[in-house]
């Protein structure tokens, strides 16, 4: 027993006298590096003499208990008298343990930086693919980076096109729009939320100080797998707090020729055929989110931008199209309307305008009058179908006779949501849904609808589909109306015909409404017949031409 006791005395002795020896290197190697104007060779004696008497001590006092604590008193006199040199010469930047505290910090410091870059699974880059520094610890956005990376790789697992981060009650609302349609998640506790928001906004390249005037920044992420997608961020102030809404790959769906879009064959030629003359105006109609933009931006790509001079006027420019000039109107601008704009681009001569918008009557007379002098305006309506965009343009016009001789065609459209091939599942309607949409009774159609129903796996497990995500859609396509505004038409309208009169006469040259563009993609199989109700149900507690802001038809 006395030999094992013996051990440990010698064990924590030469333990006591190791430590010593190390300080006492430290303290000749500090002496030389910053106390320039005292002599080394005295702290190297003392650390040597130290050693040495508290060796002795450790061999000639026969109690442990006394020799450690007497020990320990003699190191800590060496450490205050060197302690107090240190002061002395350097001020309260001597202090001795002031770079061991700083030395800790940062070792913690690291160690919290590694835990949270443990947490992001998503690489974060620039446009240019250069990674983006993450928010170190004592960032106060840093909390936010995990949750933030979280909410992006379940965006991107559920293949959403949009996140939006509302601030409401208590908390932040949290919705996924994948295909055009809204997907509630669970809301986020504020705290939460704030820091997801402060972090997109250091990852975006936005102001963290300002919180009430919208602003846009980018930033590209990587996957596991590879995988790079191109985010917008877009932040705002609301009366509640900030609101972020983040944008996936926003270019690709500004991307598209116009053979993607999904009109009929006759639909192709008929806008292709019209596109061949470069004089009119072609009116593109839709509610907001129906692709308007993407078919505007897909006719302007039918002309040469390098034979001809193609501008564009627009709010919120998209798309960037080579060769194509960009005019922007500010709404901001109480000096400037968007009439003035419109002239002050016509006086550059243009071959080829695309006007997003055209809000009141003197753009309007703008556009018809450029129209009519030889030159191709397309124009964005937001109007419920081909017949209601007849009625804005003619409503808008002062000079009615200007407007129909200078108009060619419009064309109407939504979007509507692609079955997905992996899990649809095959459907036959019945009579009576048969005799609604005006198909024959008894017909075999290839037609289906979207599962709602979990897929299990081989074992008998619920899976999620791995195309859709368990939306039962993947994709969109567009339903069309095109109006060939034809001599027989024109001459009708200068008779003042009422829209339902320029209706037979549409319908008689064999002009395919939306509903039945929407009726032949299910019947093909391509979407399903509660999504073409869906997209062609006006809004609760209004009628079609009030939602489109359309004026009433004429009597």
């Amino acid at each position: 027993m006395y030999e094992y006791f013996n051990l440990i005395y010698w064990l924590i002795a030469f333990a006591v006298l190791v430590a010593w020896a190390r300080f006492a290197t430290q303290i000749s190697r500090d002496a030389h590096e910053r106390l320039v104007n005292i002599p080394e060779l005295p702290w190297k004696l003392m650390g040597m003499g130290i050693l040495l008497v508290m060796f002795l001590v450790f061999v000639l006092m026969p109690s442990f208990w006394i020799a450690l604590p007497l020990n320990l008193l003699i190191a800590a006199g060496g450490i205050a008298a060197f302690w107090r040199v240190r002061v002395r010469e350097l001020g309260e930047k001597g202090h001795l343990f002031r770079n061991f505290i700083q030395s800790a910090r940062g070792a913690s410091r690291a160690m919290e930086s590694r835990r949270v870059n443990r947490q992001v699974q998503l690489s974060y880059m620039y446009n240019d693919d250069t990674p983006i520094p993450l928010p170190t610890p004592e960032s106060p956005v840093a909390a936010g980076l995990a949750s933030a990376d979280q909410m992006i790789i379940q965006a991107l697992l559920r293949r959403a096109s949009q996140v939006e981060l509302s601030p409401s009650a208590g908390n932040y609302d949290l919705k996924l729009f994948v295909d055009g349609v809204s997907y509630p998640q669970a809301p986020l506790p504020r705290p939460v939320a704030e820091g997801a928001i402060q972090a997109l906004k250091t990852i975006g390249g936005l102001s963290l100080e300002e919180r009430r005037r919208p602003q846009v920044g980018k930033f590209k992420t990587r996957d596991a797998e590879g995988v790079t997608t191109i985010w917008s961020a877009r932040s705002s102030g609301t009366t509640a707090g900030e609101r972020m809404i983040l944008v996936a790959n926003e270019h690709d769906q500004w991307d598209m020729r116009l053979e993607q879009l999904g009109m009929t064959a006759d639909q192709l030629n008929d806008v292709k055929k019209v596109t061949e003359d470069t004089q009119g105006v072609v009116l593109i109609a839709s509610p907001r989110h129906a692709g308007r933009s993407t078919t505007l931006y897909a006719l302007l790509r039918l002309h040469d931008a390098f034979t001809n001079s193609v501008q564009t006027i627009e709010t919120n420019p998209q798309a960037d199209l080579e060769g194509v000039t960009v005019n922007r109107f500010d709404t901001r601008n109480p000096d400037l309307s968007y009439a003035k704009v419109l002239s002050s681009v016509f006086r550059k001569d243009p071959n080829v305008v695309l006007s997003a918008q055209c809000p009141d009557a003197t753009s309007a007379e703008t556009i018809a009058r450029f129209a009519e002098e030889g030159h191709r305006v397309y124009v964005g309506l937001p109007a419920f179908d081909a017949m209601a965009a007849l009625e804005l343009w003619l409503g808008l016009s002062p000079d009615k006779m200007l407007a129909i001789s200078a108009l060619r065609m419009i064309v109407s459209q939504r979007l509507v949501r692609i079955l997905c091939p992996n899990c649809k599942i095959p459907y036959q309607p019945d009579e009576g849904t048969l005799r609604r949409l005006n198909l024959p009774v008894g017909r075999n159609l290839q037609s289906f609808k979207a599962n709602t129903e979990p897929l299990v796996d081989k074992k008998g497990n619920q899976i999620l589909c791995p195309d859709c995500g368990g939306t039962g859609f993947h994709g969109r396509t567009g339903i069309f109306e095109v109006l060939m505004i034809t001599d027989e038409m024109k001459k009708a309208l200068s008779s003042n015909a009422n829209i339902s009169q320029i209706k037979a006469i549409a319908r008689k040259n064999n002009m395919i409404l939306l509903v039945e563009h929407g009726i032949r993609k299910f019947a093909s199989g391509i979407t399903a017949i509660n999504e073409v109700t869906r997209v062609l149900t006006p809004e609760k507690g209004t009628n079609p031409s009030a939602s489109s802001g359309v004026l009433p038809a004429q009597k």
